[in-house]
């Protein structure tokens, strides 16, 4: 498996020492997208879908590579490299979708969806004067 240090290197063409924390960070975000995408994907099995128009689902980088098994492995390399994945994760901004108990409560069903290891996908609703 390509570790974060080579791919920053064969994308970014510079070493992740020169990296500054914005290249570092938008260099995670698409490495844990490519990361998701070579995954398994659905074989034909029904899917659930939970359907809110709310989902508090916080920051994402930091879950998507605790998800990945990735976390600990980028963390280690970033610290060699002197940047901190700590003051990477705070650039992310919060997503926001939500204001209430509903927001919080579909973004833990799509957690219990992931962590069950079933297929699904949170959809959600767009109104207005609402």
């Amino acid at each position: 498996m390509k570790d974060f240090k080579q791919y920053v290197e064969g994308n970014l063409g510079k070493s992740l020492k020169d990296c500054s924390k914005e290249e570092v960070y938008l260099a995670l975000l698409q490495f844990t997208k490519e990361k998701s995408a070579a995954l398994p994907q659905n074989n034909g099995k029904k899917k659930v879908y939970y359907i809110s128009a709310e989902f508090l689902i916080g920051k994402l980088l930091s879950n998507n590579l605790i998800n990945l098994g990735l976390y600990d492995e980028v963390k280690e390399e970033l610290e060699e490299a002197g940047h901190s994945l700590a003051e990477i994760e705070e650039i992310e901004l919060e997503p926001s979708l939500g204001n209430g108990g509903l927001g919080r409560l579909a973004a833990c069903f799509l957690d219990s969806i992931a962590t069950l290891g079933l297929t699904g996908d949170g959809v959600g609703l767009n109104y207005h004067y609402g």
